[in-house]
């Protein structure tokens, strides 16, 4: 249902993506001074044209229409005046898109309009990703992004099932507390399983594949970003750099090396902290940050050695792990027929003949608790044959119930003898002896010619 009202938690969730992707792409100009001024005129534009789409979401009016067209309007005279002289292109074509998406922000009152929002906020935060001054301190913004886009979603389509929910008579009242504790946990799970599969799987870099080949990366070594006014060094020695902090681990505070990453060490750390421009909180975060991870380092290399020990380890004895790997795989795939044979009624038929001659007319059953439950598992195939299976939730009595609704008398009083036989024999205070054995065989030979 995209056309069901919006609470005002998903207009607050779509401004902080829609902020925190203009926040990326101003951060790569942080060196011009210009960062505090551009949020806050994203702020003030986003803000403003978001409480114009949550009132006409609450009440729809034609001043929504004519908002929107303003917002359109200024945002040409921006591009024209202001984004191209400034920036050019295509700096100033992304920033058009997000003046684009704020008049658009004026009429969002669906889900559809707010899914398109947080399409064209992923768009602009790809672009500033991808940018070849990006780095690691834009993790800053990128980490809230991916929190509040997620967190928008879920509690999006959270609160669209409440809806339906609603619509359809199956849930009288809803609490908006539920729903954000709901929200919040679906939230940290789809986080924590995509962490857990980013760090899982291999990631190759673009700065990884052009050192790997030869390539000048516009990129200062520890990962700092290359500004206007400072020359920086060139991709090579950025890569000699890298290439001897990975021989020797770490390189006098380079950082961790790990085959296509780089994760800054605490000088570099302190050296991004200490460029121009850069926010107070960001600045102290980054500190702090150093700190913590000068403490940590030591731990983190002796889990980088055990993993280069693993990854030789494997190496080696790969061959034995491929033919360990099969012998599971069959062993699998052996206990799953298995299973499969169990329920299949020829296997069952089987099964029961040979319990007949195995159990009734030879006798060759174990002694005491185990031959007790042979015969009980011999009557429950009997009755699994006439189309009366036993559940593995089921106890004794249980299932002795549903046999009782047989119309079959001599039936029931055989298997209530044989069932209370089984109980002394397996929840008794003394053993089963050879002449309650030799019972339950007499039992179970005439429940066998009754049932054939």
């Amino acid at each position: 249902m995209s056309e069901t009202k919006l609470a005002g938690a998903l207009y607050a969730g779509l401004f902080a993506a829609q902020l925190l992707a203009l926040a990326c792409n101003a951060f790569l100009d942080i060196g011009y001074g210009s960062f505090g001024r551009e949020m806050l005129f994203w702020s003030v534009v986003f803000g403003g044209t978001l409480a114009v789409g949550w009132r006409q979401a609450r009440k729809a009016g034609g001043w929504g229409g004519i908002a929107q067209k303003f917002v359109l309007f200024f945002g040409l005279v921006l591009f024209v005046f202001a984004f191209l002289p400034l920036w050019g292109m295509p700096r100033a074509g992304l920033y058009l898109l997000a003046m684009l998406q704020a008049a658009y922000n004026c009429a969002t009152a669906s889900r559809r309009q707010l899914h398109l929002g947080l399409l064209t906020s992923l768009a602009l935060v790809l672009f500033a990703a991808s940018h070849y001054r990006a780095d690691w301190t834009m993790l800053f913004y990128i980490l809230p992004y991916l929190i509040a886009a997620v967190f928008t979603l879920v509690a999006s389509q959270i609160g669209q099932r409440s809806d339906d929910l609603r619509l359809t008579g199956l849930a009288r009242t809803s609490s908006s507390q539920g729903q954000g504790a709901a929200s919040l946990a679906a939230t940290l799970s789809i986080l924590l399983l995509g962490g857990g599969l980013y760090l899982l799987t291999p990631q190759v870099s673009w700065p990884y594949l052009e050192s790997r080949f030869g390539q000048d990366i516009p990129q200062a070594p520890g990962g700092e970003l290359e500004q206007a006014e400072s020359g920086g060094q060139t991709g090579s020695a950025a890569t000699k750099s890298q290439g001897g902090t990975a021989e020797n681990g770490t390189g006098g505070g380079q950082g961790l090396q790990w085959p296509g990453m780089h994760w800054p060490g605490p000088q570099d750390m302190r050296a991004a902290a200490q460029r121009p421009h850069m926010p107070h909180w960001q600045k102290s975060a980054i500190e702090q940050l150093a700190g913590f991870s000068e403490t940590l380092e030591p731990a983190v290399l002796l889990v980088f050695d055990w993993w280069r020990w693993l990854r030789q380890w494997l190496r080696e004895h790969w061959l034995d792990l491929m033919f360990a790997l099969l012998g599971l795989i069959l062993l699998a795939v052996i206990l799953a027929f298995r299973n499969l044979l169990r329920e299949t009624p020829w296997a069952i038929w089987l099964a029961s003949r040979w319990d007949y001659w195995y159990l009734g007319r030879c006798g060759r059953h174990a002694g005491g608790e185990p031959g007790a439950c042979q015969y009980y598992r011999a009557m429950e195939r009997l009755f699994a044959l006439g189309e009366l299976p036993r559940s593995r939730f089921s106890n004794t009595r249980e299932y002795l119930a549903q046999i009782n609704r047989l119309q079959r008398r001599q039936v029931q009083r055989h298997a209530q003898e044989l069932t209370h036989l089984f109980e002394a024999a397996r929840y008794g205070a003394g053993a089963a002896d050879p002449a309650h054995l030799q019972r339950m065989r007499r039992i179970y030979l005439e429940m066998y010619r009754e049932s054939i």
